[in-house]
């Protein structure tokens, strides 16, 4: 009878065993994923490099420097754009919108941009980091032109086949890791980062332009002024 109950316990031990083993297998097998918003919640404060000879606040800064670690990260031009004769500040900014939501469709990486004016025209350098859930607004506006104090950026596209990149990982102080899945990217909503930066804020959504002044002042601009 001993013998059959030493067995018996021995058997559990086994079994038990094997489960904790399939568990950890199953666990270290899955994707980990992070939301954005786990790192829009670590405001981080970056540092734009130029190059010599370059003039700050007007030519693309050579890379984007996170202080706190020292690590850096790229930033490429997407596009540089003047609003035209006679548009206004709302259209020149829906134009904007079409061309960076086109960007981050076909690349998955969010885009933005310092707004800046003349006082009679307006416009932006888009730059981009090639991360999916981060985007360092550079402080440079084309000659001659100042900034709004605002700036403008898409989010990445709502897919499950998202991926966050090594620049993801350094802009976010490595809340967010490379490899990692966004649990979510609204296109159409501002984050809790978003809505604790600059206000005016602009996010150029697929079906809309968005502008907030704070979580409970979100505005919703329709693609064309009324009466055209």
């Amino acid at each position: 009878m001993a013998a059959r109950t030493k067995g018996f316990w021995m058997l559990v031990v086994v079994a038990m065993a094997m489960a904790v083993g399939i568990a950890v297998y199953y666990f270290n097998s899955q994707e980990q994923t992070a939301s954005p918003e786990a790192g829009a919640t670590n405001a981080v404060q970056y540092e734009f490099v130029w190059r010599d000879g370059d003039v700050r606040g007007v030519d693309l800064p050579s890379k984007v420097r996170v202080p706190t670690t020292g690590k850096v990260v790229p930033i490429h031009l997407v596009q540089d754009m003047v609003s035209q004769n006679g548009e206004g500040k709302i259209e020149f900014l829906q134009r904007v919108r079409q061309v960076m939501v086109s960007y981050s469709e076909k690349h998955s990486h969010e885009a933005c941009g310092e707004i800046c004016s003349d006082g009679a025209t307006n416009s932006i350098r888009i730059t981009t980091n090639a991360a999916v859930t981060r985007c360092a607004v550079a402080p440079i506006c084309m000659s001659g032109q100042e900034t709004t104090l605002e700036s403008i950026h898409s989010h990445c596209p709502s897919s499950g086949h998202l991926k966050a990149t090594l620049a993801d990982e350094y802009l976010s102080e490595g809340v967010i890791r490379k490899g990692m899945r966004p649990a979510r990217c609204d296109t159409e909503r501002f984050s809790s980062m978003d809505l604790d930066g600059r206000r005016p804020g602009w996010l150029a959504g697929r079906g809309a332009l968005l502008q907030h002044d704070g979580p409970a002042r979100i505005t919703r601009h329709q693609l064309f002024p009324a009466g055209e």
